[in-house]
């Protein structure tokens, strides 16, 4: 017996098991090979779509992603136990002329049995050999159990992530739009009962991405329904509210507050989890455009002063923001973009797209 094909198989064996668990039952984010393998794809397909812009190729990576994780882990167990039952040359053997499998026969073997659909026409040899065959049979059974446990919940989620970015949209494509449609000309009138339901709904869109950090890279070529870009629609929103606005037409401290600490929780699991802030800061939101719909703001002196503090916080939002495939254009302003036009009435449904 090969001692050392034993411990490659079983090293092989305990790190991908070790991945699967991290992954499927803890809520700290993806294992090393998932990580690996989602960041490592999802890298190369933006740089195909920095050269030409192909929004449909990204929306498409999630699910890719999504069956190439669990085709890995598949994989790596089918590679380990191959491995392990190569060690001896009698380890496998010919279930009718009882003449040692060779390597492709050993290799069928371990996926018929990881598989759970038995053992074919090959059977194990000797008492040691027939308990790892069993424990393979058991390796496989708990690999599908969890990967169907894990992927299932994923597309559930998705479809929330989508939902949650059109009610954002909802209430403006932008920063400034959102402040636009809430002000009734002397206050922002339901905006707070709005960031009062999001709130809680942001800290569970924030704990779903932690625990499927696959998430992340479920894009979506409608921007109406984009979560990234919803997202910083209404963190500047809320910027603008907290630091542009006089603090007399601002909606209630702890409503405003929660909602700012809410979505900053949020922003810190994408930055644990794969985000790093960008290397330069992105435009600033004007007040201008509020001025101009008669809506108080301070100074843009003050306002700019003010907002210095959170320039990491606002680098996030633009590496966030360029890490889904989108530009700073595309959550500018209202005069920039009309991200969350294909919501309003006056749109014809047969251009709005829904894939």
């Amino acid at each position: 017996m090969s001692i050392i094909l034993v411990i490659i198989g079983i090293l092989i064996l305990g790190y991908t098991t070790f991945d699967v668990l991290v992954t499927t039952l803890t809520v700290g984010g993806g294992g090393p090979i998932t990580s690996r393998i989602s960041s490592g794809i999802w890298w190369l397909v933006l740089q195909i779509h920095h050269r030409k812009s192909n929004h449909r190729l990204l929306s498409t990576t999630g699910l890719v992603l999504l069956t190439g994780i669990a085709l890995a882990w598949y994989f790596l167990t089918w590679v380990g136990w191959t491995i392990i039952f190569c060690a001896e040359n009698s380890a496998v053997v010919n279930a009718s002329s009882k003449i040692p499998a060779d390597t492709w026969e050993r290799i069928y073997y371990v996926g018929y049995t990881i598989s759970t659909l038995g053992i074919g026409d090959f059977q194990a040899q000797g008492r040691i050999w027939e308990i790892a065959t069993a424990i393979s049979s058991a390796s496989g059974f708990f690999l599908v159990t969890l990967s169907i446990a894990y992927l299932l919940p994923i597309v559930s989620a998705a479809s929330e992530k989508r939902a949650f970015a059109t009610y954002i949209s909802s209430l403006g494509g932008t920063a400034d739009e959102i402040l636009i449609r809430a002000w009734n000309g002397q206050d922002f009138g339901e905006l707070s009962s709005h960031l009062s339901s999001l709130t809680p709904t942001l800290t569970e869109q924030g704990e779903k991405h932690l625990a499927y950090p696959v998430l992340h890279y479920f894009h979506s070529v409608e921007r109406a329904r984009s979560l990234p870009l919803s997202l910083i629609a209404l963190d500047e929103a809320l910027t603008l509210l907290q630091y542009g606005i006089p603090e007399k037409y601002q909606p209630e401290p702890a409503v405003l507050g929660s909602a700012r600490r809410a979505s900053a929780a949020f922003l810190k699991t994408l930055k644990s989890a794969y985000l790093e802030p960008a290397n330069y800061n992105p435009q600033l939101p004007s007040l201008e455009l509020l001025r101009n719909k008669g809506i108080p703001t301070v100074s843009d002196e003050e306002f700019f002063e003010n907002i210095k503090i959170i320039t990491k916080r606002r680098r996030i939002l633009l590496a966030l923001a360029e890490n889904d495939g989108w530009t700073w254009d595309a959550i500018c302003s209202s005069l920039t973009t009309n991200r969350a036009s294909s919501l309003d009435d006056e749109t014809m449904i047969d251009d709005v797209m829904l894939h």
